[in-house]
């Protein structure tokens, strides 16, 4: 995920697998989100933002590692209830999220199911997942469906983004508690080339970087060892960039 703010861009990169499956589901998810904003518009968007979360869901079973990862992140909660200074209302509402998806984690394939039994999506997946653009003259079945009342194609949309919410509020959990717990660093290096080794396993970097550089990351690695190295835009106006002397903020969080 890259965002940004006036000053920097920040760029996270996942050192773990399961990292990166967490980090492509909660792009699926906002992808989703945002299409269901923008669907009078235009509708492929959505459809193919629900086929490829799916999909992802189906390649790759997360229940039993980020149900494992929540169970500790409650443990890790649970010890700051007696701290004097914590929000105990914030700290118990987001335990109980955690126990309500913990809940349903292990009926993924049985929601997966709801989605894949469902006879209009069923009829354009396989459409959706060839390559290249589709027509409406490929998918007559569509073509019918979209030109129902506003209010029927919302409702369905909702229906359908809904099935799976409970997996877009546990990846949100989980990601909004591993990047709180880590601390961004400033740092400085020469020729644009970072490279650490870590005692600690390391889940993922979170890189910031000022606007103004006009550079951006390349990161590998795994879970204890990283490389960093700064590149400028390709085909950028600026090719004067120098890579001398690169301020930066790094984050290190460890699952």
């Amino acid at each position: 995920m890259t965002s940004t703010d006036n000053d920097n861009i920040l760029y996270e990169y996942p050192l773990q697998e399961r990292m990166r499956t967490y980090l492509r589901l909660e792009h699926g998810f906002e992808q989703l989100k945002a299409s269901q904003k923008c669907f009078k518009e235009q509708a492929e968007p959505f459809f193919n933002a629900l086929f490829d979360v799916t999909e992802l869901l189906e390649r790759f079973d997360i229940r039993t590692e980020l149900s494992k990862d929540l169970e500790l992140d409650t443990q890790r909660l649970q010890k700051w209830e007696e701290h004097p200074d914590v929000d105990r209302d914030a700290l118990g509402k987001t335990v109980n999220e955690i126990e309500h998806c913990l809940n349903l984690l292990q009926d993924i394939p049985k929601y997966l199911r709801v989605l894949k039994d469902d006879a209009l999506l069923a009829s354009i997946r396989q459409r959706f997942s060839q390559p290249g653009m589709s027509g409406l003259f490929e998918l007559p079945q569509l073509h019918l469906w979209l030109s129902q009342p506003v209010e029927v194609k919302q409702q369905q949309c909702e229906n359908w983004r809904t099935t799976l919410a409970f997996v877009d509020l546990a990846i949100t959990l989980k990601l909004t508690l591993l990047r709180e717990q880590s601390v961004f660093v400033p740092m400085q290096i020469q020729n644009g080339f970072l490279q650490e080794s870590s005692e600690q396993l390391l889940a993922m970097l979170r890189i910031k970087v000022p606007r103004s550089a006009n550079i951006y990351p390349v990161i590998s690695g795994h879970r204890q060892r990283f490389t960093v190295r700064f590149m400028p835009l390709p085909g950028g106006e600026n090719k004067e960039t120098s890579l001398q002397d690169i301020e930066f903020e790094i984050a290190r969080c460890s699952p």
